[in-house]
């Protein structure tokens, strides 16, 4: 009867901060010991499941260090012999990172051998972590775990704006925004034709509350909503398993009536949150009290081998199994229930379903739906078929994302030296973007082909919703600054590529004396950055040097010698004629 409480921790210090160890101790259990355990298999049940809370330990400056992602294994055990009929312990990860596709692994390997050789198993597997490379964002990279690799496919920085909105990633395996490894098929089952409006919801940055039987199911969906709108940034606050014990409880439980929720996405399984937090706008009940019985089945009764061929194969899944086949007097019934009940009736019955005001724009692809298999009662084919139900709808909102995205690319797009024009002059700005002017111009251009067939006449309200939500500005600011630096890095090619002899042939003399200082003007900006000496600034300074020589070759004589007036311009002059002389090829030496 000890409560929730850590008993070891590696490094030992890591949670003495801002109370983090009794956050961390209470984000890592369910709400209470599990009544769904099978207990006519085994009197043990693992789970996985992951969290997401604001770190309170501070930074070398004093502020707050963003959030900390906790991912759990989580082991409850029967026994009558024990108080509460049972105990249970969970072995977690903390890291400031995101990766759930390296830590799941990870937890099947540190979990069970916490549970076999005790606390060393700790320091044991934290040396080998240790032993890894720095992670590589966007990367695929195997990492050593004994005899074992660990292979992953890390998510892509937070400042790596991924692909740009005009085109669609060649390979939808690879991630393009966090937990690509969701299981958005298993989580959504019950609620597939919802979720394109879920989609929305998540683009538009409104609040949702994900409510689930356990918290694996409730992290998942979670997880797995805020990976449907990849590549957008998102940029909402998320918590994969919230509980009353989180800080910020006490302040959105004394949120006054009619007071706006802040937009958040929140995963929780005490059903006490459908009261305390009934201001949000936006609550969908996933999963099963049953673990093992998320499978679609046929209205009326059918039994599980009906649904698949007749020697017991995957076939399609048939759209009147999501809820839209044929009118019945007793169906029409319960949806009215469901709805004049609200998010409520989950008190009394758990049920998959969404309570929304929102009006969607985005129609359900049915095309999507009927490709979707239905993978029987065989474990080891529904996995199977799962993954390829997840390449499916994964492909299909990439491209819906991306498309929705496109109208956005003109404001990114870069542009490189006409071909015979000069490299050596400033590269133009990216379109100035407005708004009002935007939303005009889509207005006369119309959607697109892709999003036309997919949107209901109302779709202009879709971007207008997105421009004023809390997603667009970080997702165009990043797009943006990443679309500035590819224009620096494919001028400063092109400054690589000139042949200066050439050019300067073509040019009057005032053009050759402008061409010169804003040739120094780049010399002198690479030698700064030269000061890091990689081997591409070392090249471009290099360059950039002959380029300076071979200007100044061809002034007048008038002009060299009030250039080399200038006697910080004399040394580099002087420095740029021995490097093209041979006389020298180290930076250092043209130093000013």
């Amino acid at each position: 009867e000890r409560g929730q409480l850590v008993e070891a921790c590696f490094p030992p210090d890591a949670l003495a901060h801002g109370g983090l160890d009794r956050l961390v101790a209470f984000s890592s259990f369910p709400d209470s010991m599990s009544h769904h355990l099978p207990r006519h298999r085994s009197s043990v049940h693992d789970s996985l499941f992951s969290f997401r809370l604001p770190d309170p330990s501070p930074d070398a400056a004093g502020s707050r260090r963003g959030f900390l992602y906790g991912f759990v294994f989580n082991r409850q055990r029967q026994d009558e012999r024990l108080p509460r009929g049972g105990e249970q312990k969970s072995v977690v990860i903390l890291s400031h990172a995101p990766y759930s596709s390296l830590f799941r692994l990870l937890l099947q390997i540190l979990g069970p051998l916490c549970f076999d050789i005790g606390h060393t198993a700790l320091t044991m597997v934290a040396s080998h972590v240790a032993a890894w490379p720095a992670p590589s964002p966007g990367c695929p990279m195997e990492l050593p775990i004994g005899s074992a690799a660990l292979r992953v496919h890390l998510p892509p920085a937070a400042n790596d704006p991924g692909p740009p909105p005009a085109l669609l990633p060649a390979n939808p395996s690879v991630p393009y925004g966090l937990f690509h490894d969701a299981d958005l098929f298993a989580a959504f089952r019950g609620l597939l034709l919802h979720l394109w409006t879920l989609w929305e919801l998540m683009v538009v940055g409104e609040p949702i509350l994900v409510v689930a039987p356990s918290p694996p199911q409730c992290s998942e969906a979670v997880a797995g909503l805020v990976s449907l709108v990849a590549p957008i940034l998102y940029s909402v606050d998320f918590r994969p398993y919230f509980t009353i014990h989180d800080p910020d409880f006490a302040r959105l439980n004394a949120l006054a009536e009619g007071e706006v929720f802040p937009p958040m996405v929140l995963g929780v399984t005490n059903l006490f949150f459908l009261r305390s937090l009934k201001s949000v706008p936006n609550v969908v009940s996933v999963g099963s009290p049953n673990p093992n019985s998320t499978r679609v089945l046929p209205a009326g009764g059918q039994s599980p081998a009906s649904a698949n061929g007749s020697n017991g194969t995957p076939v399609r899944l048939k759209l009147d199994k999501l809820a839209i086949s044929k009118f019945s007097p007793t169906g029409l019934l319960n949806s009215i229930k469901l709805r004049r009940e609200g998010p409520l009736s989950l008190m009394t019955e758990h049920k998959e379903a969404l309570w929304s005001t929102y009006v969607p724009t985005t129609k359900p692809d049915t095309s999507v739906l009927n490709r979707l298999i239905d993978a029987g009662v065989s474990p080891r084919i529904e996995e199977s078929m799962s993954v390829v139900n997840n390449e499916i709808l994964r492909r299909h909102f990439l491209e819906l994302t991306t498309n929705f995205l496109a109208p956005f690319g003109p404001y990114l797009r870069t542009t490189t030296p006409l071909e015979g024009s000069s490299p050596f002059v400033d590269p133009p700005l990216l379109p100035p973007f407005h708004a009002d002017e935007f939303v005009n111009g889509l207005a006369s251009r119309g959607p697109g082909k892709f999003l036309s067939k997919r949107m209901k006449s109302n779709w202009l309200d879709l971007y207008r919703k997105f421009l004023e939500g809390p997603n667009f500005m970080p997702w165009f600011r990043q797009r943006r600054s990443a679309a500035e630096q590819d224009q620096l890095r494919l001028w400063r090619q092109a400054r690589m590529n000139v042949d200066i002899e050439k050019l300067m042939s073509k040019m009057s003399e005032l053009e050759r004396i402008d061409s010169f200082n804003v040739i120094e003007r780049y010399l002198l900006k690479e030698m700064e950055n030269s000061r890091t000496a990689t081997a591409e600034s070392i090249a471009a300074c290099q360059k950039l040097k002959a380029d300076l020589q071979a200007a100044f070759s061809v002034l007048p004589k008038d002009m060299q010698q009030l250039l080399l007036s200038n006697p910080k311009r004399a040394v580099l002059l002087q420095a740029s004629q021995e490097k093209v002389s041979g006389l020298g090829d180290v930076v250092s030496q043209t130093s000013l």
